[in-house]
């Protein structure tokens, strides 16, 4: 069984899940820089700072800024969703284990 292809196929994913679920996601982005605030303040100074009401943000500027800084964060919801298509390898991962452990006779 441990010789098998489909073995490490099924359980690879499974155990990147498990890990990735054991691991807290704040963790994992605090590894990540994050632009400094004078960085974003020079990128947009140029997005008009007149309308207070023009994005769910504030201003143009403060929208420019809310996205340079990575307000929109992808890599959290993009670990927990690999992760959830990880642990729907389990399943498979047992019928494999137990038809190979009973063409073994060792069950």
């Amino acid at each position: 069984m441990l010789k098998s292809f489909w073995f490490y196929f099924l359980s690879i994913p499974v155990l990147f899940s498990l890990i990735t679920f054991s691991i807290p996601i704040n963790f994992v982005e605090n590894f990540i820089n994050t632009p400094l605030h004078a960085d974003a303040v020079e990128y947009c100074k140029d997005a008009l700072n007149e309308d207070t009401y023009a994005t769910e943000y504030g201003t143009m500027q403060d929208k420019c800024i809310a996205n340079f800084m990575g307000e929109p964060k992808i890599l959290g919801p993009l670990i927990f969703l690999l992760s959830l298509i990880g642990l729907l390898f389990t399943i498979p991962l047992i019928i494999y284990t137990y038809l190979s452990l009973m063409r073994n006779k060792f069950l």
